[in-house]
């Protein structure tokens, strides 16, 4: 399927992420995969020409019903502005029939709330290995999670496994997980030698310098209250906006740290070495808290409800 993986490398409708799922899917590696089709003024005739492109290769596929969605436009004072940049649609894709009856099947129990049934028909949909659907499943039990990480631990492993395993879409069930190595190793083999030019630019270290505002700490929530799973922390795990755009995007990024406590709306001065999916961030101090920090934005965050 060259001429669906040189669309997929010319065409900007695709975040890198979806590029890296749809190559591999292309190249029949990966059996299924879901993926989000952006459409602004630019760009009007890529879901045209994408789907096209799938039907002539009689690839079965389902797509959602359009959404829009907004990119941060200008940050001033204490406002992060939204604005409107167009619409997406997601698309889930199959290899074959079989593999589009299972996904159904997933469907079903998501809706019925049979969360772990929903987790092994959605590894197997895609290609999981067995071992990290099983992990990912056991996570899901809160009590056991904060019974067998501590808060550092469980986001530094979440960094290791994106920085170790760049190439794959799962969450590995550890940073040694042998299966997630040799699937990382492939895929990346796989995509350097189809999609050489999408490779080189995603392998690329981009380096740039800014200052980073606090947006937020993270903490998984549990109960009707929203309490932190984690009420005594050993480390802090915060999402963080550039300040400034690279690339014309205000990135949002996460920054863990054991060294710093910082409140919401701290501006950071730094800077983030980026490859892959992935950005190490680097802080050289304080310089000031920005009081009330709000979003301005048009619309609430959708996405997909499974």
């Amino acid at each position: 399927m060259d001429f669906l993986i040189d669309f997929i490398e010319k065409r900007d409708c695709f975040e890198p992420a979806d590029k890296l799922k749809l190559i591999l899917f292309a190249a029949r590696t990966k059996p299924s995969t879901f993926v989000s089709l952006k459409i602004t003024p630019r760009n009007i005739g890529d879901k045209f020409h994408f789907e096209r492109h799938l039907k002539d290769h009689n690839i079965f596929f389902n797509v959602d019903k359009p959404k829009s969605f907004e990119e941060i436009s200008k940050i001033k004072n204490n406002k992060i502005v939204w604005s409107l940049k167009g619409t997406w649609y997601g698309y889930d894709l199959f290899k074959d029939k079989q593999h589009q009856r299972l996904f159904k099947r997933y469907l079903s129990f998501v809706k019925r709330q049979k969360k772990d049934d929903a987790d092994i028909a959605a590894g197997k949909v895609y290609g999981y290995p067995a071992c990290c659907i099983k992990q990912y499943i056991k996570e899901n039990d809160l009590d056991w999670l904060k019974n067998n990480f501590s808060y550092y631990s469980y986001y530094k492993r979440l960094h290791d496994s994106e920085r170790k395993f760049p190439f794959i879409a799962h969450t590995p069930c550890s940073t040694k997980c042998d299966i997630s190595r040799k699937l990382n190793i492939k895929y990346k083999n796989i995509i350097k030698k189809r999609a050489p030019k999408f490779f080189k630019e995603f392998s690329k270290k981009k380096y740039f310098r800014t200052d980073f505002i606090v947006e937020g700490e993270n903490n998984l929530m549990v109960g009707i209250n929203n309490r932190p799973l984690w009420v005594k922390q050993d480390a802090h795990e915060y999402t963080v906006i550039a300040n400034k755009p690279y690339n014309k995007h205000f990135y949002l990024l996460s920054y863990l740290t054991k060294e710093k406590e910082y409140a919401k709306g701290s501006l950071l001065s730094g800077s983030a070495e980026m490859q892959y999916n992935y950005a190490d961030i680097k802080i050289n101090k304080l310089k000031k808290v920005i009081p009330n920090l709000v979003h301005i934005r048009k619309f609430k965050l959708l996405g997909r409800k499974y």
